[in-house]
């Protein structure tokens, strides 16, 4: 465990090591001339406008419309340009803290049923995003779904329990901690082999990748672990994420549940490091871009493909966070959020 300081509670996008950097105080007098707004006039002026520019975009008023943030932050294929476009949104979310606790609380549990409906559905999972929530949430059996699938949902779920448990406490990446994260994806699903590395080779369909053979899976995992604590401090925590992601599904040490365990890895780091979990798309799209990076690596090409579908998945939680909390409303709310109204003030 390192001694990184942490604060508990809510898991999203957290601050590692406690608050951001701070620009250098400016007192006000000297940056606010005589006839200009008060910062919270300002900031009050940048909300009617946000709000005005939302309801210009029209749509159905039973739905929310989002604002277009790719126009703030551009697509890319730069890898250093998305790093700093994400850092930038992490800034943006924390000029909203601190957050609403009952907010905080419906937007992650939001989420976290989307994350575990696509997590599963890439693997072949059929369950539907009602259904996810309905089983997850409510006990509810559905028709015609098998067992198995119903507990691959449950399960998931309480293996993202585990990881937000664990970034609150301040907990690292460990093998242990590893082994638990598979031992819940598994769990009444396949016992003899949750939370336990793989006694025989394996193949993967629809890849010529061919996963190392069990016996060097050990020393593989141990400099797996190695490599994280080598590059933890100094090494960008999405990137680090990714290749996380990527190393241990490469290795694929376990008979099954090697995608929702390196996925779920991704996100610890992700949670330990301040970023809110980032969710690969179940789409048909979304998984084919997906295992087409992943395999360009596996195969003798660079990471920068997977780096850039991880990187997207992480720009597009920040943007469905900053999406909610820039529409609240009442005296608390109306403080907040001033870097990311000046952040997209000119699209307004």
């Amino acid at each position: 465990m390192s001694g990184r300081a942490h604060s508990k509670g809510n898991t999203v996008g957290k601050v590692k090591g406690g608050a951001p950097p701070q620009d250098v105080a400016v007192p006000l007098s000297k940056v606010v001339k005589p006839g200009d707004p008060s910062p919270g006039e300002a900031l009050a002026e940048l909300r009617a406008r946000y709000r005005t520019h939302l309801e210009a975009l029209g749509g159905d008023p039973t739905h929310s419309v989002r604002f277009d943030f790719a126009r703030v932050f551009p697509e890319t294929r730069d890898i250093q340009a998305l790093v700093a476009q994400v850092d930038d949104l992490k800034r943006c979310l924390e000029s909203f803290r601190p957050l609403n606790p009952a907010q905080a609380a419906n937007l992650q549990a939001a989420f976290d049923i989307e994350y575990t409906y696509d997590s599963n559905r890439i693997e072949g999972n059929t369950l539907t995003l009602l259904e996810t929530h309905l089983v997850v949430s409510k006990g509810v059996t559905i028709g015609g779904k098998r067992l198995e699938e119903h507990l691959e949902a449950v399960n998931h779920k309480e293996a993202i329990d585990f990881i937000r448990d664990l970034a609150s406490r301040n907990e690292d990446l460990s093998e242990y901690n590893l082994k638990c994260v598979h031992g819940l994806i598994l769990r009444g699903i396949d016992t003899a082999n949750a939370g336990t590395y793989r006694s025989v080779p394996v193949h993967i369909a629809g890849t010529t990748y061919v996963p190392p053979q069990p016996y060097m899976i050990p020393k593989l995992m141990e400099d797996l672990f190695r490599f994280y604590e080598a590059n933890r401090r100094g090494m960008h925590p999405v990137l680090l994420a990714s290749e996380m992601h990527e190393r241990l599904a490469t290795i694929h040490p376990f008979i099954d549940g090697n995608g929702r365990a390196s996925r779920l890895v991704m996100n610890l780091v992700l949670l330990g490091n301040g970023f809110p979990i980032a969710s690969v798309s179940g789409s048909p799209e979304g998984r084919e871009g997906y295992y087409n990076a992943l395999q360009t690596k596996q195969t003798g090409g660079t990471l920068d493909d997977f780096h850039r579908v991880v990187l997207g998945c992480v720009r597009d939680s920040f943007f469905r966070y900053l999406a909610a909390l820039a529409g609240g409303i009442g005296p608390e709310e109306e403080t907040k959020g001033a870097y990311f109204f000046g952040r997209i003030k000119e699209a307004l």
